[in-house]
């Protein structure tokens, strides 16, 4: 590596780490030696700072762990099971507590509700409430309330006619979907860990 005659320049950083870790040859060597000898302090400086943290690297560097340690070390950590996604897993049939078509509702729940149909559905441990209101002779209103540990990750699906829909509950299990095609509809909930489909109902 030739360098320039060492009045002319400085050294700079690479050179400096060149001669430290002894990759310069014989012809190099000199010339920064002869540089650092004049009465540039600047370079003098620079030279013993790179020097210091240089031998603070190396002293810094960590032993190889020994085998038997990183193994001990990696068995005490449980592999966690692949999470189960809804498309593999086979549907539950959710079963109804309730439909005010077949039973009559108490006075008040029937004065806030209207003609709108109300169900309410077992999901296993979680429930599904759900108001059908018809809004012309050809669509309707689905709204509903999913009680569940976090209804934001799960989805409501309704297929009527050559429709399909879908909704996400909010934070409080609420959502809402309008102009459904009146008709046979199929309603399926799916969620982190399971899958539901309700019987088809008449919108």
């Amino acid at each position: 590596m030739k360098l320039p005659l060492a009045e002319r320049r400085h050294l700079d950083t690479r050179t400096v780490l060149d001669y430290l870790e002894d990759r310069l040859d014989a012809s190099a060597r000199a010339t920064v030696e002869s540089h650092l000898a004049g009465p540039c302090a600047r370079c003098r400086r620079q030279f013993h700072e790179t020097a210091r943290l240089l031998g603070a690297m190396r002293a810094d560097r960590v032993p190889p762990v020994p085998e038997a340690l990183r193994s001990r070390a990696l068995g005490s950590f449980v592999i966690n099971p692949p999470v189960t996604t809804p498309e593999s897993l086979g549907w539950q049939i959710a079963r109804i507590l309730f439909d005010s078509f077949s039973a009559p509702l108490p006075l008040p729940v029937r004065r806030a509700v209207g003609e709108a149909r109300w169900l309410q559905i077992a999901l296993a441990a979680d429930r599904l409430e759900l108001e059908l209101e018809v809004e012309s002779q050809m669509s309707a209103t689905v709204r509903g309330r999913l009680e569940a540990a976090d209804p934001s990750l799960y989805r409501i699906d309704v297929r009527s006619g050559d429709e399909a829909l879908s909704a996400w509950p909010d934070a409080e299990g609420r959502f809402a979907l309008e102009h459904v095609p009146r008709g046979t509809a199929v309603f399926t909930v799916q969620g982190p860990t399971a899958r539901w489909r309700l019987r088809e109902m008449d919108l």
